[in-house]
């Protein structure tokens, strides 16, 4: 990792100056700018995705003489954090492409219909949250396909364009399944990483600051993600929301870059370097933004020189800066100058609105709930302040958590409204990023919406001020059955929130609050057939189990979570014995295994909790990839053979293949440093499981070894033809009698 530093400036600067703004209306916070020429006179036009009100995003018609009309509103039925233009459908008319960003998440479709007009929306139930999105053709077949990152369910998934606007979701990918806070993926882009003509996929998440890749094979199928960490600066981590793909240094291949976000200025920007096949282990951290908080990029050629220039959004206050670059000189800024805007410059997007021949600049600023125009002419660089070089900070006090940039970008990502159905129907305090509805904190609101909804209208305050013991007091008298019993099966997924199990309802309504807040996802339906109903069951203490001294209310061993924690060194033949707590942050625990020493492990497990068992391979400064998972159901044993595969980790989290869990475990331990405020608090209230497992490492048997003794040999052969035609221990295959097929499978191992 390297520090860059700035060059003098070797030719004139990039020349913008301010082309001023238009306001969207009071009810709306925009996301994103989409530009095209929409319906067909010649200029282009902007679609605004929004968090609105009435679910709503905004037409901006260009005029063939100058300027733009009025914004003119199109009800999609839900607030949207992103959309595209595209002809989805081969009819050379534009069609629209939006995630809806509410729980109950949606890829959405609006056909064109020519003129600009559109028909009413198609919709693809998509899983949690969706953010961000792109839209390219990832299997070669001539149409546009889509995939989109989930901010509630840490994945990515990949829709493919099956023709006549409809959509399948072929993959769903989890990202950073090992992270100790929700991975929370933000942003996603399309880019052919290793010069092999297809498009992979590179995204990033703000809750596990990293940068991960997906390579494509072709035919639009993805692999697993590799995963780099961000690197820290001067002892401090950088948080990354957004993430572009650029050559910037011009030798052949393309790079990535990200925002850098730190707790003070000034802002940095990272360089993510290709090294040519596809891995990005080299870090350029050099300027960002001056003041504020670093947010989003983006890249183009505004002075027509060959290479790409990067524009920097910033949030508190909302300003873009422009770093002249000059590839020819590996990347290096020749030029940064910063331009006034609003208050928190949420996305970029270069585009010549003006045809004039070179890339103009739009912005979009969910604080000042406006767009900011920003022309490209001859001249002086020049923006709302008169001179855009010297832009105070900002003197409002930061509403978030200051000790971590991650927690400063997750709340800058929530921005104004919550997450449960159509923007505004809520109070702003309720929703995904709340704390939790039956712990007292310090912030107003609390997680689960239709419970917030419920105290706040009792008790105000408790959206107002703060989640107080009185607003924990309300949640128990208001919110034990909300939306228990409801309409629909358990095991089956509905669009309403609960189910008709009044049991199973109120205990996944607490397990995983998304199942009564907005709906019942298929999540859900797989949890209540996996979880409703299972016995609780605890540890007979065993003298030959090695049990690792971690308290639940602590986080140790986190691997390359926390590379200074530490990680456990597993050892053939040892059972370990540990607890998982899902509070946050969330626990998990790093078995290395590089000093082994099992041929052909084979690792088991028992636990009393529903847990994720993950094999890794790679350093902590990447790339990290899963090469094998096992989950876990509570008070059950699985066992995860990695036969050949060299893993170097092994990570157990509180966790399903579905999503990372984040309540129902709650500490059954008292942190000496954290004691119960008040002893007329209400008792402890013990999750729904326990919270222990015990993993064992071993030698996986070798098929055909009968008698254990690590060969396959006469020994064997003899115990199997005793056994000739009855099931027993020779039985290899598992079909209930000793046969050929048995006898092949011996004699393939033998020796």
């Amino acid at each position: 990792m390297s520090v860059a530093a700035l060059a003098a400036p070797a030719h004139p600067a990039i020349t913008l100056v301010s082309g001023g703004s238009i306001p969207l209306g009071a009810a709306m916070y925009p996301t994103r700018v989409a530009a095209a020429d929409i319906d067909g006179n010649g200029t282009i036009d902007f679609v605004v995705s929004c968090r609105d009100v009435e679910g709503r995003v905004m037409i901006i018609r260009g005029s063939p003489a100058g300027g733009f009309a009025a914004p003119e509103p199109l009800v999609v039925g839900g607030q949207t954090d992103w959309v595209e233009i595209r002809d989805l459908d081969g009819d050379s008319q534009p069609d629209l492409l939006v995630t809806m960003r509410a729980g109950r998440g949606r890829l959405a479709v609006l056909r064109g219909l020519g003129g600009g007009s559109f028909a009413a929306p198609v919709e693809f139930t998509a899983s949690r949250n969706p953010a961000g999105m792109v839209a390219a053709d990832f299997d070669r077949d001539g149409d546009e396909d889509a995939a989109l990152v989930n901010w509630g369910s840490a994945s990515m998934e990949v829709w493919r364009n099956e023709g006549g606007l409809s959509f399948a979701r072929s993959q769903l990918i989890p990202l950073q399944p090992w992270a100790t806070a929700i991975p929370y993926p933000f942003s996603i882009a399309a880019v052919d990483v290793d010069g092999d003509g297809d498009l992979d996929l590179a995204t990033v998440s703000i809750g596990s600051k990293s940068l991960a890749v997906s390579r494509n094979d072709g035919r639009g199928t993805f692999s697993r993600p590799r995963s780099w960490i961000t690197p820290s600066v001067e002892g401090e981590a950088i948080a990354i929301s957004n993430v572009i793909a650029v050559d910037i240094d011009l030798d052949g291949d393309q790079d990535l870059v990200t925002n850098g976000l730190v707790l003070n200025s000034p802002q940095r920007t990272v360089i993510w370097r290709n090294d040519g096949s596809g891995a990005f282990g080299e870090h350029t951290v050099t300027t960002g933004v001056p003041h504020g908080n670093s947010w989003t990029v983006a890249a183009g050629d505004l002075d027509a020189d060959g290479d790409g220039d990067l524009l920097m959004g910033s949030a508190l206050p909302g300003n873009l800066t422009i770093a002249e670059v000059d590839g020819k000189g590996g990347g290096s800024f020749v030029d940064v100058r910063t331009m006034s805007g609003g208050g928190f410059t949420r996305a970029i997007t270069p585009v010549d609105y003006d045809r004039d021949g070179d890339l103009d600049v739009v912005t979009v600023d969910i604080s000042s709930q406006a767009i900011f125009l920003y022309r490209n002419v001859a001249g002086g660089l020049a923006g709302g302040d008169g001179g855009g070089g010297s832009v105070p900070p900002s003197e409002t006090p930061p509403p978030f958590d200051t000790r971590d940039p991650a927690a400063r970008a997750e709340w800058l990502a929530q921005w104004m409204v919550g997450e449960g159905g159509i923007a505004g129907t809520t109070p702003a305090a309720c929703g995904a990023g709340a704390g939790l509805c039956e712990e007292p904190h310090a912030t107003p609101g609390c997680i689960r919406t239709l419970c917030c909804e419920a105290v706040c209208e009792f008790n105000p305050l408790c959206c107002e001020v703060e989640w107080d013991q009185a607003c924990v007091d309300a949640e128990g008298e208001l919110c034990d059955s909300f939306n228990c019993p409801s309409e629909g099966a358990c095991g089956v997924a509905h669009i309403g929130p609960g189910c008709d199990d009044e049991q199973c309802c109120q205990f996944l309504c607490e397990f995983d609050p998304f199942c009564c807040d907005p709906s019942w996802d298929e999540v859900c339906a797989r949890e209540a057939i996996d979880y409703c109903g299972v016995d609780a069951c605890v540890f007979v203490p065993d003298p030959a189990v090695v049990v690792i001294g971690e308290h639940c209310y602590e986080r140790l061993n986190e691997g390359c979570n926390v590379p200074a924690s530490g990680a456990i060194a597993a050892l053939c033949g040892v059972t370990f014995e540990s607890s998982i707590s899902s509070d946050s942050p969330r626990d998990t625990d790093w078995f290395a295994l590089g000093q082994l020493a099992c041929p052909r492990t084979r690792i088991s497990f028992e636990t009393e909790c529903p847990i994720l068992a993950l094999a890794l391979v790679g350093p902590c400064t990447g790339p990290l990839e899963v090469v094998a998972q096992l989950a876990i159901a509570p008070c059950w044993k699985g066992s995860l053979d990695l036969g050949a595969v060299a893993a170097d980790w092994l990570v157990i989290s509180a966790a399903n293949v579905d999503r990372p869990f984040r309540s129902g475990f709650p500490c059954d331990e008292v942190d000496p440093n954290d004691p119960p405020p008040d002893p007329e608090d209400p008792p402890f209230v013990p999750g729904f499981f326990g919270l222990d497992y015990r993993v064992r490492f071993a030698p996986a048997p070798i098929l055909g070894d009968i008698n254990g003794d690590g060969h396959v040999d006469g020994i064997d052969l003899t115990a199997l033809l005793g056994g000739w035609g009855m099931p027993g221990p020779a039985d290899l295959d598992g079909n209930g009698i000793v046969d050929g097929l048995d006898m092949t499978a011996l004699l393939s191992n033998w020796g």
